[in-house]
């Protein structure tokens, strides 16, 4: 059955009642935030963070628009690694193979004074021992060149490069004019390393950033009695924290029969191994290198690069020991040394 008419009737005039009420209650809003408006203080006390807005906008006549969605996080910036721009450890700072970059120093020595000029070196091979005295000044000039270039990206997966390095130092005396200022000495050597990322995390802010194993020959390139040479498996891990960069070495001399051995005991004043540290600050670079030898023996090295003019730089030398080069390997002296750099360490 339907409803009855008079219950229809008060059933609408209801419903009418509800809506001019809803109605009323919203014009009363607006008529309350206009007057809120008018007053810009009174928005302080709207609850409603969008409404809020809406009564400062119109306060002062300004269309309202709605907030903007929050913008997506900026990622950080990676934090530089020297290491990894030398021997492009992490994938920013892969370039592919056979590009020639730097390794070690690239420095010339105008000026290399020794306080213990070696006019007779000696071996325990009698084969390598001259007879006659060399003509040796106390002052000379020294270069170093080094460099580098991967073979192979990749080693194992995705892990690993192999590099082929190249480092050449000559002592020339050229202000020796009475001897016709010849090459003293120079060392060749070739070295193929394997180096792999590691990015560990050493604690105190240091991080284990990369280990190499490599194959490394050195020697003068002379025949007897002045030649010098020997071959070892290296390995490496290199340690940086900031600015602060630390490499630590270690070999193991490959033997030879005694009777080719051009340096039997090279190894008691050369050691096991060396350390290098080198700080960054700003443009100038402080290095040390430590090669402990047996019974006090080993040695101690010290190098600063600073800025000059753009990239060129001026280098101070100060070396102390045993082994400055493989003619004087078993012979200690001072030397202090003045010139130019192209390329440092980091």
């Amino acid at each position: 059955m339907g409803m009855p008419f008079d219950d229809k009737r008060a059933v609408g005039r209801s419903r009418s009642a509800t809506l001019l009420k809803g109605g009323a209650a919203v014009g009363a809003a607006m008529l309350s935030v206009g007057a809120l408006a008018a007053n810009p203080a009174a928005c302080a006390t709207i609850a409603d963070n969008t409404e809020r807005l809406a009564c400062y906008d119109e306060s002062v006549g300004r269309p309202h628009q709605e907030a903007p969605p929050p913008a997506a996080p900026v990622p950080l910036a990676r934090e530089p690694s020297a290491l990894s721009k030398r021997w492009e450890l992490d994938a920013e700072d892969k370039r592919g193979t056979f590009l020639i970059t730097p390794y070690k120093p690239t420095y010339m020595l105008l000026g290399r004074w020794t306080n213990s000029a070696k006019r007779l070196p000696t071996s325990p091979n009698p084969a390598n021992t001259p007879s006659d005295p060399i003509d040796v000044d106390p002052a000379e000039a020294k270069y170093q060149i080094s460099f580098k270039t991967k073979l192979w990206e990749g080693l194992i997966g995705r892990h690993g490069d192999l590099w082929l390095g190249y480092t050449q130092q000559s002592n020339w005396q050229v202000y020796n004019k009475s001897f016709s200022s010849p090459f003293r000495e120079t060392n060749y050597e070739p070295e193929l390393m394997a180096v792999f990322r590691t990015n560990l995390d050493a604690g105190l802010g240091f991080k284990v950033k990369m280990l190499s194993v490599g194959l490394n020959h050195q020697s003068n390139g002379r025949g007897q009695p002045l030649s010098r040479s020997w071959n070892r498996l290296m390995l490496q891990a290199g340690i940086e924290k900031g600015d602060f960069a630390l490499m630590l070495r270690s070999w193991k001399r490959f033997e030879e029969t005694a009777s080719k051995d051009d340096n039997p005991d090279i190894s008691r004043y050369l050691g096991y191994g060396d350390i290098q540290a080198t700080w960054r600050l700003d443009a100038h670079e402080l290095s040390l290198n430590l090669r402990p030898g047996f019974s006090r023996r080993g040695s101690a090295q010290v190098d600063w690069t600073f800025p000059i003019h753009r990239n060129l730089k001026g280098y101070l030398q100060f070396f102390t020991g045993y082994g400055e080069t493989l003619i004087d390997y078993n012979h200690r002296q001072s030397t202090f040394g003045l010139g130019v750099s192209l390329v440092d360490w980091l």
